[in-house]
């Protein structure tokens, strides 16, 4: 049989050797066996409208039919330990054509593309003893909520929930020249495609609310501050010019303030954005292939082209490098001064890329859909994190579902330049050294630059290299934007 051919035993050997499995066990309580088989169905039969890490490595979904999937993945093999299903909102959704979904440790929301958000609140803590409990033993309270806005209109609703997970923020696309019905009673909340409710248990109130200018490609709270929000919005002339508007709006005493926008002038359309963690850099993907990183501290823009149109983009939890991706399974990983960094799968041999090509791998190609980094990982957890920094969730279109691995010591900016030290791309450090910014990064950059320099300084001196040596120092003595007093 070609189940014992020599090739097969072969990967089978090497398979549990390095510690992972080659057939999942089918013991009680988890059953991983029925619950794989269980997990690939509902993908290829059903559509995933959620998607969150809840820590470093147990994963989130949520089905249009309103199944709830937990899924643990080994954190030194990214194998599946277990699935749990949760079937609470089976049914209780208004329609199986979900817009959105946000999920926080008290509430759920599910927006669809009418005037409708169904609101979940819990009652009870959402983990207990480090595991994620079934929504039916938390007391949970169910609510429908009216929305305000256009009425009797099929609109994509989008959500986004502020960090204290007090407000809420729904939007949706517009064009400027949006033409209406006419009504005598036609109000501004209704023209608004921007609206923020608070939330409080079960109780939800309109706040405030705003009409975006142009066509809104992401409304989002701030990662940081609970009251800020962040728009970007694209703007194209009768000339075919586009341009990029970045604006920041501050919700203070039930008002929406305007505190801050940007204009990026841009070659083409964008198709993908992301900010990143600290919400200091916004990068663009636009449809001729480039890459658009804008810094929000040093007001700069920098461009580079991507081997392929990227379709997603996503930040690492140390906002110090950006993958992208395309349908075609094919990723690129850039660091903050947008160098690539080439990358290959585990090998005896070193073959570094510029394109990890994951497409290879399937009989038939696959779209992929999103992709999302795990949260960092405790370090006072296991050892067997040290080697794994992160998961990179990879989700196709009607399955399968893969992680990719990445291992080593961290991908922090210190980490980076001590890899591009030890390959003697000093080059490379000193871009990436200038990238940062030491007001909020200060002990970052002075590790980097000390990296920089005593690897300089080990090297004969030639005039390359004192001007590598000038420019790092230069990060601090010389800033392209002035330094605040605190940080000089």
């Amino acid at each position: 049989a070609t189940t014992d051919s020599p090739f097969t035993l072969g990967k089978k050997t090497y398979v549990e050797k390095r510690g992972m499995t080659w057939t999942p066990q089918n013991k009680r309580p988890t059953k991983l066996k029925d619950t794989l088989k269980e997990l690939e169905e509902n993908l290829e039969t059903l559509r995933v409208v959620f998607h969150q890490w809840r820590d470093s490595c147990t994963l989130q979904l949520m089905f249009n039919s309103g199944l709830l999937a937990n899924i643990t993945v080994s954190p030194s093999s990214g194998d599946v330990l277990e699935i749990v299903f949760d079937k609470f909102m089976v049914g209780k959704l208004l329609s199986e054509y979900v817009s959105d979904v946000c999920i926080t440790n008290t509430h759920a929301f599910c927006s669809y593309n009418d005037n409708q958000v169904t609101l979940v609140h819990f009652t009870k803590p959402v983990v207990k003893h480090g595991t994620l409990r079934k929504w039916s033993s938390l007391d949970t309270k169910l609510v429908v909520v009216e929305l305000a806005g256009p009425s009797g209109r099929r609109l994509e609703r989008k959500l986004s929930v502020n960090k204290s997970g007090d407000m809420v923020l729904i939007w949706w696309r517009c064009t400027r020249d949006e033409v209406y019905p006419w009504s005598p009673q036609v109000k501004d909340q209704d023209r608004a495609n921007v609206h923020v409710y608070s939330v409080s248990g079960t109780q939800t109130d309109l706040l405030c609310y705003y009409r975006t200018e142009h066509d809104p490609l992401s409304v989002a709270f701030s990662q940081v501050q609970p009251n800020l929000i962040h728009s970007v919005e694209q703007k194209v002339s009768r000339k075919g010019e586009v341009t990029v508007e970045n604006c920041v709006y501050e919700i203070s005493k039930a008002r929406l303030q305007r505190t801050a926008v940007t204009c990026i002038p841009l070659q083409t359309h964008v198709c993908c954005l992301s900010f990143s963690h600290d919400d200091a850099k916004l990068l663009l993907g636009c449809i001729d292939g480039s890459l658009v990183l804008f810094d929000q501290a040093k007001g700069a823009t920098h461009l580079v082209k991507a081997a392929f149109i990227p379709t997603l983009v996503c930040w690492h939890p140390d906002n110090c490098l950006v993958m992208v991706a395309n349908e075609r399974s094919q990723l690129q990983c850039f660091d903050t001064s947008l160098a690539c960094v080439k990358m290959q799968l585990i090998s005896e041999d070193v073959t570094p890329s510029t394109i990890l090509d994951l497409g290879s791998y399937f009989r038939q190609q696959p779209t992929l859909l999103q992709i999302g980094w795990s949260r960092k990982s405790d370090t006072t957890l296991a050892s067997g994190y040290a080697q794994t920094d992160a998961f990179l969730l990879l989700l196709f279109e009607r399955g399968p579902m893969g992680v990719v691995r990445m291992v080593g010591p961290g991908l922090t900016p210190d980490t980076l330049v001590s890899q591009y030290l030890s390959v003697g791309q000093v080059e490379r450090a000193v871009n990436l050294l200038l990238s940062l910014n030491w007001d909020t990064q200060g002990l970052q950059c002075l590790t980097c630059l000390h990296l920089i320099a005593n690897h300089v300084l080990r090297l004969p001196l030639t005039p390359d290299k004192e001007v590598q040596l000038e420019t790092a120092l230069g990060s601090f003595h010389v800033p392209s934007h002035p330094l605040s007093h605190a940080t000089e």
